[in-house]
């Protein structure tokens, strides 16, 4: 591609581009599904994962899954050389789950499952490098050889292991047998925690899963200046619809401002009222290009003081062809900060957004679909009643 195609925003060339895109599949990236834990923004926190595992781990748990971790953990570990040779593993019952277990050197041992003769030593590792002292976590543990194994517990294999009696078993490669063997024990088990396993399940997905895959970065190699190109063209009509739905204000603003606006980043806009501050027409364009809808929507908009009396508007004469366009549950739920009056929103899909020309589209239908008289008659009725 020439380098004059890059060039400003007035050299691009759409016959190209169509080529491009015509010729080209696109890989469709999906986004990772998100977890409670990722919510709480601690997907990757060790300390997290092994009080979660030393959890489920115990028999006893309210959870009543019984033995379901401990049997798949023995499945992975039996299914490694040096587990196979563990055999004084055999009949693991009894067992304590302990996370921070001290060692003799003052170190630490992120979770431990232990009992008068065996013993099962877990380092977790999800990001920080393996360099913590598996002597001193092993020979902390007073059990004899054969009765206890290491557990190097990681997201990525890892490849070699500096101590003969440590194994290395994925996170992954551990709930994935749990959830293999679930069937048996969900009768019994408690709701509430088979959705929390669930959850901890997809959170160790989302940790082990790339979020590009090698065809999908080779095909960006590839193809890198002409797919920043294309993201340039995306940003050019982001640009575009921005600055219609600004216009639009000003369109409305005439010869005798009364709304002043608000810009708020790529999502929406608000015009607000110059009187009255707690009410503004808010206008969302961010589905045209993130959503399947193609949708822009555009609503009466009230926060703040306008709230603490909703009530209050029962008291405005409004038309029937205005209350249709209300918020079906404006009067009946408990509103935080702000609330959708009313609206009424318009599809691309539908041939209904004349995207050459939004500006007047917007300012239109403002006028003739009944949101300027209601947001009107709430701005004189809050100016009137202001104490």
């Amino acid at each position: 591609m020439g380098s004059n195609m890059l060039e400003g925003k007035e050299k691009i060339d759409l016959d190209w581009l169509q080529t491009f895109l015509d010729e080209n599949e696109i890989p469709k990236i999906k986004g990772k599904p998100k977890t409670f834990l990722g919510i709480a923004k601690q997907p990757h926190y060790e300390n997290v994962l092994s009080n979660i595992y030393a959890f489920y781990f115990n028999v006893n748990e309210v959870h009543k899954f019984k033995d379901l971790f401990i049997s798949s953990l023995l499945e992975c570990v039996y299914k490694t050389n040096l587990g196979k040779q563990k055999t004084g593993l055999e009949n693991f019952f009894d067992f304590v789950s302990e996370t921070e277990y001290p060692t003799n050197k003052g170190g630490r041992i992120d979770l431990i499952l232990s009992n008068k003769e065996q013993a099962i030593i877990v380092e977790n590792k999800v990001y920080h490098n393996l360099n913590n002292d598996l002597n001193d976590y092993w020979t902390s543990t007073k059990k004899q050889e054969e009765y206890k194994i290491g557990i190097v517990l990681s997201i990525q294999p890892i490849s070699k292991i500096n101590h003969l009696h440590f194994i290395n078993i994925t996170h992954l490669q551990l709930l994935n047998q749990v959830m293999q063997n679930i069937g048996g024990y969900l009768l019994e088990a408690n709701e509430k925690y088979i959705v929390f396993l669930k959850d901890l399940y997809q959170n160790v997905i989302n940790l082990s899963t790339d979020i590009m895959n090698t065809k999908e970065i080779e095909f960006y190699l590839k193809n890198r200046d002409e797919i920043h190109y294309t993201a340039r063209f995306l940003n050019r009509f982001k640009d575009h619809i921005k600055q219609e739905v600004e216009q639009a204000c000003h369109i409305l603003n005439g010869d005798t401002p009364f709304l002043k606006l608000n810009n708020t980043g790529n999502r929406f806009r608000y015009y607000k009222s110059i009187k009255v501050p707690n009410l503004m027409f808010t206008v969302v364009f961010d589905q045209l290009y993130i959503d399947s809808k193609k949708r822009i929507w555009i609503v009466v908009e009230l926060n703040g003081e306008a709230l603490i009396d909703v009530g209050m508007y029962k008291e405005i004469d409004f038309t029937i062809e205005e209350k249709q366009c209300f918020t079906q549950d404006f009067y009946t739920r408990k509103h935080s900060g702000w609330a959708h009056f009313a609206g009424i929103g318009f599809y691309l899909v539908k041939d209904e957004l004349p995207l050459n020309n939004l500006a007047e589209f917007i300012a239109e239908k403002i006028e003739t679909e009944h949101l300027l008289s209601i947001f009107k008659k709430i701005e004189d009725f809050l100016i009137a009643n202001k104490k």
